[in-house]
């Protein structure tokens, strides 16, 4: 694939993947569905202060240990391209697993849990008037600045998304590459159930997790470390190449 192609390729998932949240933010702010949905979740009166389920399982689970998977496939990531490096495995695997690390370190390592929570201003739902809280509910379009709370975006459920950079290895491994798709986006939006059980996030927190970190995984994949241009699948050998290297018999 010519590199120009490659990368308009990539400036277009990009943009839709950008313009997918701007269109489903537009509806969820419409329909009111960031307090509606966040409500199912709060009973007045009842125990965590009104989050019933905060503590329960699986929610607990998730909240406490949610963010290991990240960390695990982030270690592994980081061993195979030290390998990759240093020749014990082929050099192919070197730039799908800055794939996973980048991902991981810029996305909810310096986007979400340094520059977003701490700048955008957006209070959590356990935070505001509505669940009995002391501040007002601020829409996702509107930040309020440092200091004004950290609900925008969600820090584990982007470090859940994470897991779909996996996807890097596609030209190596299809199906392991489709599989860690899938499933980093479903563990990302089973994440953010969990934490809008727990009074922590809104739907659009969520959301944005997902879709800042699928752009990213875009640019890095198309544009930055242009993956399809300099990762092949690995081939069997041809007949040819098992005759030359099987030993003569006389």
């Amino acid at each position: 694939m010519p590199p120009q192609t490659l990368v308009l390729r990539g400036i277009i998932i990009t943009s839709a993947i950008f313009i997918f949240g701007l269109v489903a933010t537009a509806a969820i702010d419409a329909m009111g569905w960031d307090l509606t949905w966040t409500a199912q979740f709060y009973h007045a009166g009842g125990p965590g202060e009104g989050w019933l389920h905060a503590r329960e399982f699986p929610w607990n689970v998730l909240y406490d240990y949610g963010e290991y998977p990240g960390v695990v496939i982030l270690a592994c990531a980081m061993v195979l391209y030290i390998s990759a490096f240093i020749g014990r495995v082929p050099r192919q695997y070197a730039r799908p697993c800055l794939v996973v690390i980048l991902t991981i370190a810029i996305g909810p390592g310096l986007l979400v849990n340094v520059i977003l929570k701490d700048c955008w201003g957006r209070p959590r739902p356990a935070e505001i008037t509505a669940f009995r809280g002391d501040k007002e509910f601020r829409p996702v379009w509107k930040p309020g600045g440092p200091g004004e709370g950290k609900s925008f975006t969600c820090g584990h459920c982007a470090m859940a998304f994470s897991l779909a950079s996996v996807a890097a290895f596609y030209p190596i491994h299809p199906v392991l590459a489709g599989c860690g798709l899938a499933g980093g986006i479903t563990y990302g939006t089973i994440m953010g159930v969990a934490r809008m059980a727990q009074g922590g996030h809104f739907p659009t927190d969520v959301l944005w997790s997902g879709v800042l970190v699928l752009m990213l995984i875009s640019l890095l994949y198309y544009v930055i470390l242009r993956i399809p241009e300099t990762t092949t699948q690995p081939r069997a050998p041809t007949n040819s190449a098992r005759r030359q290297s099987s030993p003569t018999v006389r």
